[in-house]
């Protein structure tokens, strides 16, 4: 009887978070997805300076078996870090497939391992195959989302895969597994790790990139005069939106072309998007669609923006911005909202 495939999964969970985030649990149950196709197992990965429980909220998703990484170094990611710790035990237990997040932490660490490994790496993948586990194949977006590459790896080593996180769904277990886990002791040396953790950075949520962004407040050609646009960042500021953009705009040279949003410009899925005086050409929508909610406030009815609208205004934004960032402070002011 072949021995069960093993997966390995990369939860992003901190010591200092009270919850898991979303990510993280799309990943997890990503991960039980295959292993009920390939008939393989799951292993959940924490990284940290101190040990964590999460016995119970891995086991809803399918987890058999846990690993926590336990060093004063790893207190804060490192990819020289994290490389370093996880090293030896992919070479000792030799998972079949390796899953992380397209995040910050997936682009620096998979690229990374796959060097160390002398293994390859789909990065982004959006869609998996699994109908034939003996060569399973992998899509990944290219070309602005318009077509997909198709990946089969040509190696028997461990398969590292970082996930769009765009294509996660959470979906809980009906009924929670008993967890095995292992708490290994890494001692690392500080001086082979480099890069140093010195401080954390506020981020500006204006600026921050839209990719990343919960938040995106959009400004079209409507919000990009003199008189609205310092509206919409103000606005931005109270909600802590980053700012986002269509080409019109980025042609007039308003707003920076990393901030454009469209087929050809930055694809985003926030969990709020406000689209301020935006048409809703094709171009754009293509970038933006697949948003949480979609909220529009545009002068004419009839914009085609409303029609992938949550909720839609018809309206001016001179009139509607100041008592819409009022009433945000007042609700400040008041406790509220933070």
């Amino acid at each position: 009887m072949a021995k069960p495939r093993k997966i390995w999964v990369l939860p992003e969970i901190s010591n200092k978070e009270e919850e898991i985030r979303k990510l993280s649990l799309g990943l997890l149950s990503e991960a039980r997805y295959i292993a009920g196709e390939v008939d393989g197992t799951v292993t959940a990965l924490v990284l940290g300076d101190q040990s964590q429980d999460y016995s119970e909220v891995f086991g809803q998703y399918g987890v058999t078996d846990a690993y926590t990484f336990i060093d004063p170094v790893l207190k804060y990611f490192s990819a020289e870090a994290y490389s370093a710790a996880l090293l030896g035990k992919i070479q000792e237990d030799e998972p079949w497939l390796f899953l992380m997040g397209h995040t910050t932490v997936g682009k620096e660490l998979a690229p990374r391992l796959a060097a160390f490994l002398e293994t390859g790496l789909i990065s982004n993948c959006a869609r998996m195959d699994f109908s034939n586990p003996d060569e399973p194949k992998f899509f990944r977006p290219v070309y602005g989302d318009q077509l997909y590459q198709e990946v089969i790896f040509q190696t028997g080593k461990t398969m590292l895969v970082t996930m769009d996180t765009r294509v996660l769904n959470v979906t809980r277990g009906l009924q929670g597994k008993k967890v095995k886990t292992s708490v290994i002791e890494s001692k690392l040396s500080p001086e082979t790790i480099r890069v140093k953790h010195l401080d954390f950075l506020p981020a500006d949520f204006r600026t921050v990139d839209v990719t990343d962004a919960d938040v995106i407040v959009s400004a079209g050609m409507g919000a990009a005069t003199d008189e609205v646009l310092p509206l919409v960042e103000e606005l931005a500021g109270l909600v802590k939106g980053a700012i986002g953009t269509t080409r019109p705009v980025v042609d007039e040279e308003k707003i920076p072309k990393e901030r454009m949003i469209g087929q050809t410009g930055k694809v985003v899925s926030p969990d709020l998007y406000l689209a301020l005086g935006i048409s809703g050409s094709v171009h754009h929508v293509g970038g933006m669609k697949d948003s949480g909610t979609i909220v529009s406030v545009n002068r004419d009815p009839k914009a085609p923006i409303f029609q992938n609208s949550d909720v839609g205004l018809a309206a001016d934004l001179r009139d509607v911005l100041p008592k819409l960032i009022e009433k945000i402070k007042q609700a400040k002011r008041d406790g509220k909202i933070l």
